[in-house]
């Protein structure tokens, strides 16, 4: 019967370990988002484009294109379309100069060289005479919030009385074939 019980209990063991290899067999989408340090800017004011480190290959080349309605006087460093190679450790910051008369949304991508990963951030750009009451940071990362709604301790909790149980029952079974013997 122990024999049975250490078999089953190594069993389980393997299949609650094993789980998580086959979420890692999933070939994920490399790189983090890159996001404005605001959602919202006056025209003729800068925002910055910021990627964290491991977004982009170290030091791969990037090609960055921004769209808008005014997307041709978007000033980023020489042109709208340009190239440039990013951090060591895989980030990025991109410095975007609006046009005085810019408003709408305004859309910059990025495309690693190496990677093939592709980034893209949204800018709304507020009209140089609207208050700067309107203008708000993002407040959040923009990820999807993807994590379990049980907290920890509840989980361990009921794993560890899962355990008790079991235990239990091995010790009583033990117990009876020790007494019927």
């Amino acid at each position: 019967m122990l024999k049975k019980i250490l078999a089953a209990v190594a069993v389980t063991a393997a299949l609650l370990l094993a789980a998580p290899a086959a979420a890692n067999a999933v070939g994920y989408p490399s790189g983090a988002p890159c996001t404005f340090d605001v959602s919202s800017t006056q025209a003729g004011h800068s925002a910055t484009l910021i990627c964290v480190p491991g977004t982009w290959r170290d030091g791969e080349t990037i090609t960055w294109v921004a769209s808008g309605s005014d997307g041709a006087s978007i000033v980023m460093a020489s042109s709208v379309t340009f190239s440039k190679h990013a951090n060591a450790d895989g980030s990025d910051v991109l410095r975007v100069t609006l046009p005085a008369d810019a408003s709408g949304l305004y859309t910059v991508v990025g495309t690693g060289a190496a990677s093939g990963h592709v980034c893209s951030a949204t800018l709304t750009v507020i009209p140089a005479d609207t208050s700067a009451s309107a203008i708000n940071d993002p407040g959040s990362s923009g990820l999807a919030d993807t994590g379990s709604v049980i907290a920890q301790w509840a989980i361990w909790t009921g794993a560890g009385l899962l355990v008790i149980g079991l235990v239990s029952v091995a010790v009583a079974a033990w117990m009876r074939k020790v007494r019927s013997s």
